[in-house]
C-alpha cells in the first residue's frame, strides 16, 4: 500500500482549548474537504493530502490561522468577512452592515475594507454576535419590516439582549415609528440609531 502523500501544517495556540476550537473552525470552514485533524496539547496538526486544489485548502487554513490569533491582539484586527459568516452558525442570512451595527452598538470599532472586515472585536466575538443578529434578523424580516428598519431592529436586540418586537415597542413608545411604516427618510434612522445606542448602553429598552 503505498504511502499517502500531502502536506501536514502545524499551528501553535496559548491553550488546548484554543487549539480544539481552531480544529472544529477548519473543519466545519472546509466542509467535505478530505482533511486529518489532530489535537496534542496546545498544537494541531493538519494534513492535507495532494490534490488539483490542495494549495488553496492550505491558503485557506493559513488564513484562518492567523484571523483566530489576531484575536489576542490589541488595536484593529482585519478578518475575511466569508470566513466570518461560513463559521457562524446562522439561522438567516445577514447583511454584513447589519453586523457592523451591531458591534458599534456594542462598542466596538468595526468597518468594511472590500470583503474585509476591521475591528477591535476579538474573531469569537464576531462570530457569536454574527449568530444572534442572525437570529433576530429572522425575527424582523417575519415583522415585515422596511430593510433598514429590519437591520438596525435586528441588531440593537441582538446587543440588548431583547426581542425584536421589544426594540420596536421601545422606538413606537418615543414616536419614532408606526406600525405599518413604508420607507424611512434618512432624518428618521438617524434619531432611531441615537435611540438604539442609548437603549443598548444603558442595558435595557425600558
Amino acid at each position: 500500500m503505498s504511502k499517502l502523500r500531502g502536506v501536514t501544517l502545524t499551528f501553535s495556540f496559548a491553550s488546548p482549548g484554543e487549539a480544539v476550537r481552531f480544529l472544529e473552525v477548519i473543519t466545519k470552514v472546509l466542509g467535505g474537504k478530505v482533511i486529518l485533524g489532530e489535537v496534542k496539547g496546545d498544537k494541531v496538526k493538519v494534513f492535507i493530502p495532494y490534490s488539483e486544489d490542495y494549495r488553496e485548502t492550505v491558503r485557506k487554513i493559513k488564513l484562518l490561522y492567523m484571523e483566530v490569533r489576531n484575536s489576542s491582539r490589541v488595536g484593529l484586527r482585519r478578518y475575511d468577512l466569508a470566513t466570518v459568516l461560513s463559521v457562524a452558525n446562522l439561522e438567516v442570512a445577514i447583511p454584513v452592515q447589519a453586523l457592523i451595527d451591531a458591534l458599534r452598538l456594542s462598542g466596538r470599532k468595526a468597518s468594511v475594507e472590500g470583503s474585509v472586515l476591521v475591528t477591535d472585536a476579538g474573531f469569537n466575538e464576531v462570530v457569536r454576535l454574527a449568530e444572534r443578529v442572525s437570529l433576530r434578523y429572522s425575527e424582523a424580516v417575519r415583522a415585515g419590516l422596511p430593510a433598514p428598519l429590519r437591520r438596525l431592529a435586528a441588531a440593537a436586540a441582538a446587543c440588548a439582549n431583547l426581542s425584536v418586537q421589544e426594540v420596536l415597542d421601545v422606538l413606537e413608545q418615543k414616536g419614532l415609528i408606526r406600525r405599518g411604516d413604508g420607507i424611512l427618510p434618512a432624518s428618521t434612522l438617524e434619531a432611531i440609531y441615537r435611540e438604539l445606542e442609548e437603549m443598548v448602553s444603558s442595558g435595557s429598552g425600558r
